[in-house]
Formats: C-alpha cells, sequence, structure tokens
C-alpha cells in the first residue's frame, strides 16, 4: 500500500463505488431506461421537484432474491445488515471467466469485490457487450464462504448471453447479497475498509440502485 494510501486509511477516507443516475444513462439492453423530468422550480413554486423513472436495475444496484427466484425475497426483506461489513479486493483483470481458483484470500472478508477494470467502459455499447462471466463453481465457493455479499464492476455475474443465469441463483439462493456496476475498486486497499451498499426498501421490488461506498480504514 502506498503511503498516500496509508494516510487516507488513517483519515477515514469515504471512497464512492457508485456511478451517478442519470437521465439516458446506458442500462441492460432492453432494460427501460432512466427518465428525469422537472415538475416544480423553486423560481415558480418555490421548490423544485424532479420525476423519476427507472427500472431497479439501473446504474450501481443490488438484486434482490425475487429478481431470479421464484417465490424470492423483495428488496425490502434484504437485511440491512447484509448490506455492509468488512470488504476484500479480489483482482480478477485479464479474466474471462472467473473461476474458484481465482478467489483466494475471501477468508474473513464479509464483502468480496472482484476488481476487473471493466468499469472503465462504462457509458460505452462495449460495457453490455462483453464482460467477466462467474463459473459456476467459482460462485459456489463464494456462497460457501461465509459471506454477506459479493461485489463487481461489471453489469453480472453471468455472460451477457446466459439465459439460465447459474451464478445469479447460486449467490441469490445462498443469501447473498449480490452488488453489480461498482466502479473505482482500484482506489480501495485489498483490505482495511468497510463496504457499505444499502437498497431502498421497495416492496416487493427484485432491485434496486444503491449509493456503494466504502469506508477505508474500518474494515
Amino acid at each position: 500500500m502506498t503511503r498516500e494510501k496509508q494516510m487516507d486509511v488513517r483519515r477515514g477516507a469515504v471512497v464512492d463505488l457508485s456511478h451517478p443516475l442519470r437521465a439516458g444513462m446506458p442500462v441492460w439492453p432492453g432494460d427501460p431506461g432512466v427518465f428525469m423530468e422537472t415538475r416544480t422550480t423553486v423560481e415558480v413554486q418555490g421548490y423544485r421537484v424532479r420525476r423519476l423513472e427507472l427500472n431497479g436495475h439501473a446504474g450501481t444496484h443490488l438484486d434482490a432474491p425475487a429478481h431470479v427466484l421464484a417465490g424470492g425475497a423483495g428488496v425490502e426483506a434484504v437485511p440491512l445488515e447484509r448490506c455492509l461489513g468488512p470488504g476484500v479486493v479480489l483482482d480478477v483483470r485479464g479474466r474471462e471467466v472467473v473461476r474458484a481458483g481465482d478467489l483466494d484470500g475471501i477468508d474473513g472478508a464479509a464483502f468480496a469485490l472482484l476488481r476487473s477494470g471493466h468499469d472503465r467502459h462504462w457509458g460505452l455499447p462495449a460495457y453490455y457487450e462483453a464482460f467477466p462471466r462467474l463459473d459456476p463453481d467459482a460462485a459456489r465457493r463464494l456462497a460457501a464462504a461465509g459471506l454477506r455479499g459479493v461485489g463487481l464492476d461489471w453489469p453480472s455475474p453471468d455472460g451477457p448471453e446466459s439465459a439460465e443465469l447459474p451464478a445469479h441463483k447460486i449467490l441469490l439462493d445462498a443469501g447473498l447479497v449480490l452488488v453489480e456496476n461498482l466502479r473505482g475498486l482500484e482506489r480501495l486497499p485489498e483490505r482495511g475498509f468497510l463496504f457499505l451498499a444499502a437498497p431502498l426498501a421497495l416492496a416487493g421490488g427484485d432491485g434496486s440502485p444503491v449509493r456503494a461506498f466504502a469506508l477505508l480504514g474500518c474494515g
């Protein structure tokens, strides 16, 4: 770790890991887009209100079991204590398929954050066209590791053409929190931080945008 990063840890620096939500931002192909409309203004009504329309998987977001499991719990039923905890960053750059052998070092962590570097393509067609995927054995290893959750700096643990979504189902069926579309994992140390990503309490929701961030020096 560099001296600069050590100083950040001592200060308890907060690192934002979320993509901002914007009208017209990229979303999973075929999903409803993000729409924002100003309904009142400070100049006319004395206060500003904007209408926001988006699907639950826009931007940096959390998947609930209801996303892929029949009868699975909605977002509001995800225990908040499962949405934060000590994290570890695993470097999986260069892997098209992340395998169980790539996941060494997760012992003692509550969240495994997988850094592929794919977030550099955010806003480009390439972001949703090709990205890493988790081998089912890798997903099973994560599910059995005593974690609270997994975070990715890419759109999905399954490939872009996957119809069965095996990694989704393995992780969510095991009760893990799944956070997708993180950014900036290179700004974190390998360990020594607290990861937080709380969803909106959407009754029956299959997913929710989150403000994911890390608090350095608190893991």
